[in-house]
């Protein structure tokens, strides 16, 4: 009979054995993916997102309801249609945010009315806890959502935290206004 402890093959397949699962165990528990605490039934996006996000299903029942909805002020978009130039719009939001879904459909209908270039619109979904993406909270002190960030030539004019003060196309013209005089 053959001591399969002193087996010198049986010690060998035993330490590849040990040393693979080892292996497998510390790279799943180092995965870079965050796990996100949501509610039950709820879609919730994080990080860079496209503005394509808001036609998925789980969005569009009230992302289009309110854009066709609303009807922003005419002279306030004619206006707006002349401060394009240099100015970067930064929007960080929640998909499970109450003022998020009011305010992000009205914002894309402005963009839309004034035809401002998509590749100057940055959006960024944040969790519940406005910890992922890392770090995005304390680079651009976001304390509520929706933050919409209004630049000019990389310099911050103002910001609209959560709801406008009058309305959206109002508050962006008036934090525009001094850099088109």
């Amino acid at each position: 009979m053959i001591n399969l402890q002193k087996n010198k093959y049986f010690r060998i397949g035993l330490g590849l054995m040990t040393m693979l699962t080892s292996f497998v165990f510390l790279t799943g528990c180092s995965s870079t993916k965050s796990i996100v605490s949501v509610k039950p039934n709820e879609h919730m996006e994080v990080g860079w997102t496209p503005r394509s996000v808001f036609q998925s299903p789980a969005y569009a029942a009230w992302f289009d309801t309110t854009y066709t909805n609303y009807q922003p002020r005419e002279e306030t978009i004619n206006r707006l249609k002349n401060m394009k130039e240099n100015v970067e719009l930064l929007v960080v939001y929640g998909t499970w945010c109450s003022d998020s879904k009011r305010e992000m459909p009205r914002f894309f209908k402005i963009i839309d009315a004034v035809e401002f270039p998509s590749d100057k619109i940055t959006l960024i979904a944040i969790d519940r806890t406005k910890q992922i993406p890392a770090g995005i909270a304390a680079e651009y002190n976001i304390t509520n959502v929706p933050t919409f960030l209004i630049k000019y030539r990389g310099m911050e004019l103002g910001r609209i935290i959560e709801s406008p003060k009058t309305t959206l196309e109002e508050d962006i013209f008036e934090y525009l206004s001094p850099a088109f005089p």
